[in-house]
Order: structure tokens, then sequence, then C-alpha cells
């Protein structure tokens, strides 16, 4: 092909020459400048529309959405989303500019693409959002014991149930059982949890728990309560709930934010075979990222 153009220039420069016409030269130039859309380059501000999936180990060979730019996604009818899909405002492309605010690997393969044209990546954790932190994972086993007496300080009684009063029955806030006040002083008041062996609760967290037995020393003022937690698939939890549970999950968000995470609370239970594990890592970290994108304008 380059062979022929090459013949055909120099046809047309004799012909120009031996008709004194320098015209029909750059006429030809022009007609030669390739006609094809523009290609996204770096420092470009481009406009897209995009769906990002993350694997589902769940279902075999299958995908959950965890971010879209539209509000119905094509040809989707019902969509299956991660456990901390963040329900928002959609509709609205995406807009960026090429090399800057982005993951490396939307950078890497949105450059060269044209209007109009769509394309379909993966993208591995480096060059997505890097590798999950084992700081924001905790463990919680599957069976554990609870103190059947609680004393609890009066005014933390007072913030969650009111004045306290002789024989007041009120509900755990967490385990979702009966607990009663057996007696108080001028600034505690001690309450005896009350469940019923071989029933199941659901605690806030969301998840059930079995009794399995109660300690036959509780009537002597001890004791405990012998739970098995019950778990079977990921459940999504929030922290600001499960620091009812246990104090430390209290600064979730302000842990999460020092390692340059998202601001929230919001963490995967999932089950394994002889403990749970907590995990508050953005559901993005250490994935790979599988991508569907269409470049809609580019702006130079």
């Amino acid at each position: 092909m380059k062979k022929w153009i090459s013949i055909l220039v120099i046809a047309m420069i004799v012909i120009g020459l031996s008709t004194g016409g320098v015209l029909a030269v750059r006429e030809f130039y022009f007609k030669e400048e390739p006609d094809e859309k523009v290609r996204a380059e770096e420092g470009d501000n481009v406009e897209i529309h995009y769906v990002g999936r993350l694997k589902d180990d769940r279902i075999y060979d299958s995908q959950r959405i965890f971010d879209t730019s539209y509000a119905d996604i094509p040809g989707i009818k019902s969509p299956a989303y991660t456990l901390t899909y963040q329900e928002r405002e959609r509709g609205e492309p995406f807009n960026f500019t090429l090399g800057e605010g982005v993951i490396e690997g939307w950078n890497e393969n949105v450059r060269g693409m044209r209007e109009g044209e769509s394309k379909r990546f993966s993208v591995p954790p480096e060059k997505g959002y890097g590798k999950a932190s084992e700081k924001l994972r905790y463990q919680i086993q599957k069976t554990e014991s609870v103190p059947v007496y609680e004393k609890m300080d009066v005014e933390k009684f007072q913030e969650k149930y009111g004045e306290p009063r002789k024989n007041m029955l009120v509900e755990d806030d967490f385990w979702g059982w009966d607990k009663v006040i057996t007696s108080r002083g001028k600034n505690w008041v001690l309450l005896r949890n009350e469940p019923e062996a071989g029933e199941t609760y659901r605690p806030t967290g969301g998840w059930k728990v079995k009794v399995e037995s109660i300690d036959s020393t509780a009537a002597d003022g001890y004791g405990e309560i012998n739970l098995k937690h019950i778990i079977r698939e990921p459940i999504a939890i929030d922290s600001e709930l499960l620091s009812v549970y246990d104090k430390k999950f209290a600064n979730i968000p302000q842990l999460k934010r020092g390692m340059g995470q998202s601001q929230d609370g919001q963490g995967i239970i999932i089950p394994n075979e002889d403990h749970i594990t907590v995990d508050f890592n953005d559901e993005v970290k250490g994935k790979t990222l599988y991508f569907e994108v269409e470049v809609l304008n580019i702006k130079k």
C-alpha cells in the first residue's frame, strides 16, 4: 500500500510540474489525512459509562457489581451486587482526566480508546486498589461464653433503658434476649441475662446465635451462657453495630481512613470451619477488578 501511494505521489508531482500546478499536490495531501475518531491521550478529559465487577466465590464463574455509572445497566434486568455495594444516585457519565485521579489499570486501558468505543478489561490488585490490610481483619470464635450476670454503670443504663428499678425487665441491645435487674447500688446496676437454653437469637449484627447451655452455677451469682454463632454464608456488617459486641470495633472508620480506605464502617463477616472472619477492608482491596467501559466523549 505504501509503495502504491509513493508511486501515486510521484505521478501527481510529475503531472503538476508539467502543467505548472502545485495545487494538485496540495489537494492530494489533505485528502490523505486519516479520517478516524479521536483517541484518548494523557491529559485528555474523558467521559465514560462503566460497570465494575468482582468475582463471586460463592457461585462458580460468576461476578457481582461493586460500582457502576449507569442507573439501569444495559442488557441486565436483575443485577447481582456485592455485599457492600453503595446505594447512591446514578445515571450520569463519569468524567476524569486521563492520567490523574484514577487507578493505574484504568489509565492503561482507556488510553488509546476512541469516542464511541467499548472495551472489557481486568485490573490486578497492584494496578487497582492495592493489597488488603490484615489490621482490618478480626477473628471471632464460633463458640463463646457470656457471663450470666452483668454489672452496668447507672448512667449507661439510663441512656439505654431509662431509670432503673429492681426486677425491671429489658432487652439486651445486642443479643436480643431478656435481662432483669437483680440489684443496684449508687452508681451501678446488676443484671441477669435470661436467654433460654436451646433457643436461637438474632443479635443486632444480623446473624444467628444458639444458646447451647447455661452454666448451673448461675444461681450462685456466677455462671456462663455458652453460645454458638450460626453463619452459613458471608453477610455485610457495620462496625457501629458490632461495637456493642466489642468496643474495639468502634474505631474502625478512623482506622480505615488512616489507611487510605473509605471512611465508612462497612465490613463482611465470613464463616470458616472453626471461626468467623470479620473483614473491614474495602471489598475492592486485594481483588482483581473486571470492567466494561464505553467512551462517550474526549476533550483535548
